[in-house]
């Protein structure tokens, strides 16, 4: 079993968090057995903490925590397991009402699974303030779109979610995994279209749907919208090896040299909202 020593972020931005997953998955073949070593994180950030718990789930690989700093809160929000049923999650947020547990998103629970979304959001709508005009469907339209997109299209049977608020800081950073077939996987499949990671992720981005029967598929274009033109925030969306780092006035692919997630991780931040929003001007 290889032992990975996860690296704490140079800062707290989405690229820094970004590097430190590739330093960690670098050199890594998909599925092998691994134990993270979390120790040296002083902080949580969704982007570095949820794949590794989509990882360890997936593969059952372990985890140590024997000196870690943030040993309590990564089990308050129920690392690596997640929760996966809506009363757990009610009795989660009875227990620690500040804090917004790693979600499980299981594709057959059905209706529960999307009481389970509805509650994640609310429980966002709890720890951000969402007075602002709109603030609340700036915030649920990228979730649902983006968790639309794990079972519409990575053939898993499970998807992850995590959110995080920093009230010092004021904005919110939300991560959604899966372990699916991927982007580039899914155009081979689903139109038998041959193109590498980087095709893919600009396919996505022009609003090309991965299904054959569907003409245009906006979601995860509108929701980088919604979150980078709209509120100012930042986005990333990584599929095998190439991430898509985009911001206000800024669009990057990002090749990811000895590094491949089998799936997709789709990350974004954005700051507490302070001023109405109208999500009309970006709903394409």
């Amino acid at each position: 079993m290889k032992n990975i020593i996860i690296e704490k972020p140079i800062n707290d931005s989405l690229p820094a968090q970004l590097l430190s997953l590739y330093n960690a998955f670098k050199n890594i073949k998909d599925g092998e057995d691994l134990n993270f070593d979390l120790n040296k994180l002083v902080w949580v950030s969704p982007l570095l903490v949820l794949p590794i718990s989509a990882y360890i789930g997936s593969t059952n690989s372990s985890y140590n925590l024997d000196n870690c700093s943030v040993k309590e809160y990564l089990s308050i929000i129920n690392f690596p397991k997640g929760i996966d049923s809506v009363s757990s999650l009610d009795e989660a947020m009875q227990i620690n009402k500040s804090y917004i547990p790693i979600g499980k998103l299981i594709k057959n629970l059905g209706i529960e699974r999307e009481r389970l979304e509805s509650m994640f959001s609310k429980m966002i709508y709890k720890v951000v303030d969402t007075s602002a005009q709109g603030a609340r469907s700036a915030i649920y339209y990228p979730i649902e779109e983006l968790v639309g997109n794990i079972f519409e299209h990575s053939k898993k049977e499970e998807g992850f979610i995590f959110g995080q608020y920093y009230p010092k800081k004021e904005y919110l950073d939300i991560c959604i995994v899966d372990r699916g077939r991927g982007l580039k996987g899914s155009y081979k499949e689903e139109q038998n279209i041959i193109i590498t990671d980087a095709e893919a992720i600009n396919r996505v981005m022009s609003g090309h749907s991965v299904k054959s029967d569907i003409e245009r598929g906006y979601g995860v274009r509108t929701s980088k919208r919604v979150v980078c033109e709209g509120l100012g925030g930042s986005f990333i969306l990584l599929s095998g090896s190439v991430a898509l780092i985009s911001s206000q006035n800024q669009d990057k692919i990002v090749e990811l040299p000895n590094f491949y997630w089998q799936g997709v991780i789709v990350a974004y931040r954005i700051p507490k909202p302070i001023k109405s929003f109208d999500i009309s001007k970006y709903v394409e």
